[in-house]
């Protein structure tokens, strides 16, 4: 009986933050958008961001279809941008980019100064 109890009590501390989760954005559609830039600065830079993707994709399935479809449209350009990038001021303007965007990401998501996504 105690054991059922416990465990009744566990699964329902485990379950509720899940489900809670499940139900609604974790993000703004402001600091999403900031982590999808960031993010696809970081993917074209050769970051390991496939972690970040995957946090992301997640949260996108949340967010609107409008959201969604603008950081599909911006990701996309974004790597565009990077194929077509072939001179050093262009290179240099993708890394300046990529900081502006980060930098963005972080004081969005409140982290003033860390890695964003």
């Amino acid at each position: 009986m105690r054991f059922a109890l416990i465990a009744t009590t566990a699964a329902a501390v485990v379950a509720v933050p899940f489900a809670l989760a499940a139900a609604g954005p974790q993000m703004s559609s402001n600091e999403f958008l900031a982590a999808v830039r960031c993010t696809a600065y970081e993917d074209v830079s050769g970051a390991e961001v496939t972690a970040a993707k995957y946090e992301l994709n997640a949260e996108g399935r949340h967010q609107t279809a409008e959201t969604w479809a603008t950081a599909e449209a911006e990701a996309s350009a974004i790597a565009l941008q990077a194929v077509n990038s072939q001179t050093d001021a262009d290179q240099a303007m993708l890394r300046s980019q990529r900081a502006a965007a980060c930098s963005t990401a972080d004081l969005a998501q409140g982290e003033g100064g860390a890695n964003a996504a």
